[in-house]
Order: C-alpha cells, then sequence, then structure tokens
C-alpha cells in the first residue's frame, strides 16, 4: 500500500514555528551558556520520562545505548530501537533526545544505540552492533518497562539502510541469536535501500565492489520478511523517494507486506525533524509511525489514503 501526502500548504506555518523556536533558543543560549541544540532541548523536552544512558550492549566504546522510559507508563510498553544516520561517518545518540521525548510521549520505551563508524570500523560493523542492541532489548527491555514481544526497528538515512537490512537479510540477526519473529516489524525512514554505491567514501566503507550486492537491501527482498513501513519525503534530493518505491515493489512481488508514505514537502532532514518534533505540525510521521506500532498489519492491507 502507497499513500501519498501533500503537506505544501504547511510549509510557510513549518517555517515560522522553526524560526521561532530557533530565535527563542538562540536567547536561552545565551542566557543559559549552553549550545543552540541543548537551548532547543530546554524549550522543547519535558519531564515525562526517564532517561538512562550509556547502557553497554558490547566491550567497544561505541557500543553503548540510551533508554528513555515513559514516566508513569504502563509496563510492558512497545519498543523503538532507533538506529540514526550519518553516512556511517558520523552521528551520536546525544543528538536525539528530543526523538526520545516525542516517542515517550507516545507511550513508548525508545532505545537509541551509538554504533561503530568509518573509518574505525568498516561495513558489516554497524549491521553487527545493530543485531547486537536488538537482542540487548530482547534480553532487557522488560526491566525498563518494554514489551520485549512488541520490538520495532526504525532507521533514518544511513540507519533505515541498516534498519531494512537487518530484516531482509537474517544472517545478521541469527549471528546475534535473534530468532525470526523476535523484531515485528522494521521502519525505513528516507533510506538508501535501493541503490548503488557510487560515492568514493561510501564505497571505501562497504568493502570490496564484489561484495556490494550482499550490501544491498533489494538484493534480499522476500515475501517472508517481517511487516514493513518505508517513509520518504517527496522533496529529498540526498536519497531519491525512488528508493522507498522500488523496495516496495519488490517486497510487495514476492507476497510480503510493506506500506509506503510519501509526504509531499518534506526533504531529507525533514522527515526526521517531523518525527523527531511532532508539535511543529510539519507531516503526521509520528502518527504513521504509531499506527504500525499499534498493528503491524496495517502493512498488509490494500487501498487505504488520507
Amino acid at each position: 500500500m502507497m499513500v501519498l501526502l501533500e503537506f505544501d500548504g504547511l510549509l510557510d506555518r513549518q517555517m515560522r514555528m522553526t524560526q521561532i523556536i530557533l530565535m527563542a533558543s538562540f536567547a536561552v543560549a545565551a542566557l543559559a551558556g549552553c549550545s543552540p541544540r541543548r537551548a532547543v532541548e530546554l524549550l522543547l523536552v519535558g519531564d515525562h520520562f526517564d532517561l538512562t544512558p550509556h547502557v553497554a550492549y558490547g566491550a567497544d566504546p561505541r557500543q553503548r545505548l540510551d533508554v528513555y522510559r515513559p514516566r508513569g507508563g504502563a509496563r510492558l510498553a512497545p519498543v523503538v530501537l532507533f538506529l540514526y544516520g550519518g553516512r556511517w561517518q558520523t552521528g551520536s545518540k546525544e543528538q536525539y533526545r528530543l526523538l526520545g521525548d516525542a516517542l515517550t510521549r507516545e507511550g513508548v520505551v525508545a532505545v537509541i544505540p551509538d554504533y561503530r563508524l568509518y573509518p574505525a570500523a568498516h561495513f558489516p560493523a554497524w549491521m553487527e552492533d545493530g543485531a547486537r542492541a536488538v537482542r540487548w532489548a530482547r534480553d532487557n527491555i522488560a526491566r525498563y518497562g518494554g514489551d520485549p514481544g512488541r520490538i520495532f526497528v526504525v532507521g533514518h538515512s544511513a540507519g533505515a539502510h541498516t534498519a531494512l537490512l537487518l530484516a531482509l537479510d537474517k544472517r545478521y540477526l541469527g549471528a546475534a541469536g535473534v530468532a525470526p519473529g523476535v523484531v515485528r516489524g522494521f521502519v525505513g525512514l528516507a533510506g538508501p535501500v535501493a541503490t548503488t554505491w557510487t560515492d568514493p567514501d561510501v564505497q571505501a566503507l562497504m568493502g570490496p565492489p564484489a561484495g556490494w550486492p550482499a550490501t544491498y537491501p533489494l538484493t534480499h527482498a522476500t515475501g517472508a520478511a517481517p511487516p514493513l513501513l518505508l517513509l520518504h519525503g517527496r522533496r529529498d534530493r540526498t536519497v531519491a523517494p525512488d528508493n522507498a518505491l522500488r523496495l516496495a515493489a519488490r517486497v510487495r512481488e514476492r507476497g510480503g507486506c510493506v506500506r509506503t508514505v510519501l509526504y509531499r514537502g518534506l526533504d531529507h532532514v525533514g522527515i526526521v525533524i517531523a518525527l523527531s518534533v511532532p508539535k511543529l505540525g510539519i507531516a503526521p510521521v509520528v502518527e504513521d509511525l504509531m499506527a504500525f506500532v499499534r498493528d503491524p498489519r496495517v502493512a498488509c492491507r490494500g487501498g487505504g489514503g488520507r
């Protein structure tokens, strides 16, 4: 099922609200002596969650994760394990506090891991780390109020590639001792999931060219995959929306369950902003994610729309 949503009319509102928040954040930063990003967090992040930072899921210093738990929330809440983007070269879990805030407002336990990056590591290091983080969630999340039977893996950009390859190439979760079915569904936001490697820096981190086909989620598309949700902005010039459409078509051809939503007016960064700061009203990315978390079978239903 593919849904095309139009939000061009909201762009002016988005820009106005973003400008207000940025102006306020710089004012707070000046008064509090902190960074603008921290100032945005002070303005927008609530006190409705408990954060357990820097939990080890492996021996490497990059194998640490943060757990966000809704304060006073129901036990056995759904779990979202979020893999951030950064071209497999940059990124930090600390940059996603707003996302932890947004997800816990929805009653979700959020797990945000760091993972090994290039040039210190090469493919498949981040795949192995993603699988290890899933294993950690399966074994430990109940003590944080999460339901180990309702784990969802979500990724943005490079993290979406990792999430979808975990879904479609079962070797990585299998090597970590994670059985099929432990992850209820996988979500990719603006992921390079149906492309080839043409940029020299990405070619370098993906290893010898003979092995590249195995790094493409499209290579492993199958009807046996867990339900998939693919979200993409129509204005994305970094990763073309055709990535989501091509992977969805291949999975559908083979009898799998996949839902695709394209948002007019969103670019590569805008989609993760919409997910992390839903109060901006940019696009209903959180609503679409939560509908999938509540019932991943929405990916198996034909028709639909708004």
